[in-house]
């Protein structure tokens, strides 16, 4: 049960607490009717304000910006800090920088050009591999260790890449992200690697 508050110059207190003097007699406990003569004021404590940011909050959020403003972050630090990165919806209506990370969708993606607002219709997809494209963990890119092709990906001569169960290596660089197949790449960036070539390693 709340207690009823009362303030007069600047005291404040509850009825219990009162005492009001009329001339040699102190009344205790005084009714309300005769706390309210003797110039006290009914008071109610403000509501609670929002709990102030402590110096590590300021600190930690200023690494985070700071982190995610870069556009140096190379895929093997991204990859070891996934939790730093801010999630895409963030930056919603706002610009990103090419070179940029953001996460979505359980996965981390590069910015790959300037983006001056972003829109909630083009998230980070094979639809907008025009904007951004995913990072994931590469292996070597040999032929022993080669790298698991998903578009949208960016393709790089003298690699190999597998999909769908067949080998290929890389002719020539692709310059951009490809969203199409690699079956449907060959002759154009790459070539198919026939089963049971040797050669392990090649680079």
């Amino acid at each position: 049960m709340n207690t009823q508050l009362y303030i007069k110059d600047g005291t404040i207190r509850d009825r219990s607490r009162i005492v009001i003097i009329k001339g040699n007699i102190q009344i205790i406990n005084p009714t309300e009717e005769m706390v309210l003569a003797d110039g006290w004021q009914p008071y109610t404590p403000p509501e609670p304000g929002e709990p102030q940011p402590t110096i590590t909050d300021q600190l930690r959020d200023m690494v985070l910006e700071q982190y995610n403003g870069r556009t140096d972050i190379t895929d093997e630090e991204a990859l070891k800090r996934p939790l730093l990165v801010y999630s895409w919806d963030t930056y919603m209506g706002k610009s990103l920088a090419a070179g940029q990370v953001v996460s979505h969708d359980g996965k981390l993606w590069r910015v790959r050009q300037d983006v001056a607002a972003v829109l909630d219709n083009q998230p980070p997809s094979l639809a907008t591999a025009a904007l951004y494209e995913v990072i994931e963990v590469e292996p070597a890119g040999t032929q022993d260790d080669p790298i698991q092709y998903t578009p949208p990906m960016e393709i790089f001569n003298g690699k190999y890449y597998t999909q769908g169960g067949v080998l290929y290596k890389c002719t020539r660089d692709s310059g951009q992200a490809l969203t199409h197949d690699l079956a449907a790449l060959v002759g154009l960036y790459v070539e198919v690697v026939p089963v049971g070539t040797g050669g392990g390693g090649d680079e």
